[in-house]
């Protein structure tokens, strides 16, 4: 089988700054209204219904969902019109790094043009969370402070938010790191997000990470809509029951694809970028999950003389007849991976978002969509930036730089860097710029161009002996560099958490792709 794939390898940027937007943000709606095109005139239908009927119902109701729980959380977004461009994004709903905030607020840039929806994926498993901080104490190190541990299979939706003491507590022993740093602004930043977010009431963890980030925010306009509220909806069982009526040849493009994806990426693990669906027996494993007494279990079907038994954990979870969402409508159904972006780009939004994570697994999604639902699959966004604190001064990378090229100058080009050459070293320089003018001829044999380039290196060793003491000053310095990269990957750590950087920063950054994407 051969694997589909994009014409961009998204790889996250290197440097603090760098950022990373295909296909360039200027085009996002112009593909979003291509995206609709194409769904708009497929003869596709599922569980029944044709595809852009159940898109427009389900958009209907994402919005009205949306506005519900921005209200119930107090968070303002723009009214949004159902036949509008639909943009969406998601992110697990913990303390991200900037990156991942990037494509927030990126997609908010949008609200005045089309409807704008983050779906926080609040059905993942929250296990530690937490955020890391910067310690300066001797060197500077990465140190991780965790709000609460969660046992495993908990979904963000199930856990209770933390108590005001115990969520101002963790706040207080992040602040203890920053208060070591010698400069105040990451701290007053932080200090903001303290002052914003004392007071925060909400339903569950997920609901109460999504609201500290709008609180640090402050103006953004665009709509809120947890995957548990999406996934409950009725649209949703319908599209859980055309899968489960096809679950045997689900699974096995399914897996057939992700056994592709795992061979061209030369990806030794079976649970990257995430497991395939198994067997066990006459059962069918779905891509879905079920949550029963506040932990997510896997979902198995088995159909049985035209009807479907359900199965969570070993145990049974119902029997259905795979064409009536009411007779699901009890079941706590939450997709896997696949399934929620799957459901989101078909079904909900009009264009989606990615990181880099998502951009790089959903090219199985695509080949899902292509060879299970028979449709070109849409394209979607890879958002992503890099961003650093500003530790500039326990980072060598640029130091480091600097002296390696030091040192390719003092091997290939000595003649530059010698203030006071000796007659002798006239004679050496005058004689390798005649042998760099001969190399232009284009009647040289290749003997004599070997030759020329031999003699020119040995003049460069030559002039090279005279620069003998600054190469060795130039080499202890970079294994004194190498010493200290401890502190250096503690200062330039992607991984810490969006309320130690003010907006305006990654506004910045947003301020470039935008910009970027009209000129470039």
């Amino acid at each position: 089988m051969v694997f589909p794939l994009t014409a961009t390898e998204y790889e996250i940027p290197e440097r603090s700054g760098q950022t990373l937007c295909v296909p360039p943000a200027a085009e996002f709606l112009s593909v979003a209204a291509a995206n609709a095109a194409l769904f708009q005139g497929a003869d596709v239908a599922i569980a029944g219904v044709p595809l852009a009927d159940l898109r427009l119902r389900t958009r209907r109701t994402a919005l009205a969902l949306a506005a519900s729980y921005g209200r119930d959380l107090g968070i303002v977004s723009a009214p949004a019109d159902e036949r509008a461009l639909l943009i969406g994004a998601g992110h697990q709903p913990f303390l991200f790094h900037p990156g991942i905030w990037t494509k927030h607020l990126l997609v908010d840039r949008f609200v005045s043009r089309a409807a704008v929806i983050n779906m926080p994926v609040d059905c993942d498993t929250a296990e530690d969370i937490g955020a890391d901080a910067p310690h300066l104490d001797g060197g500077l190190s990465i140190v991780r402070e965790t709000l609460m541990r969660v046992e495993p299979d908990v979904p963000y939706e199930a856990v209770e938010p933390p108590s005001p003491p115990v969520w101002r507590t963790f706040l207080e022993r992040l602040d203890v790191h920053l208060r070591t740093l010698p400069r105040r602004s990451v701290r007053d930043v932080f200090a903001g997000f303290m002052a914003k977010t004392g007071d925060l009431s909400a339903p569950d963890v997920g609901s109460f990470l999504t609201l500290a980030r709008r609180r640090h925010e402050g103006g953004s306009r665009y709509a809120e809509l947890p995957v548990s509220r999406l996934a409950a909806t009725p649209e949703f069982r319908l599209f859980f029951l055309h899968i489960l009526g096809q679950a045997e040849r689900f699974a096995g493009i399914y897996n057939s694809h992700l056994d592709a994806y795992r061979q061209r990426f030369n990806v030794r693990t079976a649970a990257q970028p995430f497991p395939n669906l198994s067997r066990d027996g006459p059962r069918v494993e779905l891509p879905f999950w079920v949550i029963q007494g506040g932990r997510r279990r896997p979902l198995y079907v088995e159909g049985t003389r035209g009807r479907f038994r359900l199965w969570a954990g070993g145990e049974g979870a119902g029997e259905v007849g795979g064409t009536d969402p009411g007779e699901i409508a009890g079941l706590a159904l939450r997709p896997k991976a696949l399934a929620l972006t799957a459901f989101s780009r078909l079904c909900v939004v009009d264009f989606f978002v990615h990181g880099v994570g998502g951009g790089r697994y959903d090219r199985v999604t695509d080949a899902v969509i292509a060879g299970f639902f028979g449709l070109t699959p849409p394209r979607y966004a890879v958002v992503t930036a890099t961003l650093h604190l500003p530790l500039s001064e326990f980072d060598p990378t640029e130091e480091r730089a600097a002296l390696q090229r030091r040192i390719l100058e003092l091997q290939h080009n000595p003649e530059r860097i010698l203030t006071e050459p000796s007659q002798e070293h006239r004679q050496w320089i005058d004689e390798k710029w005649q042998l760099i003018g001969r190399l232009e001829r284009k009647s040289l044999t290749r003997r004599e161009r070997r030759e020329i380039t031999q003699r020119i290196r040995q003049l460069n060793e030559q002039l090279s002996h005279a620069l003998e003491d600054e190469r060795r000053a130039l080499e202890r310095r970079l294994a004194a560099l190498d010493e200290i990269s401890q502190a250096s990957a503690a200062a330039t750590y992607r991984g810490y958490p969006f309320c130690f950087f003010p907006r305006r920063v990654v506004d910045e950054l947003v301020d470039g792709m935008v910009s970027e994407s009209k000129h470039g």
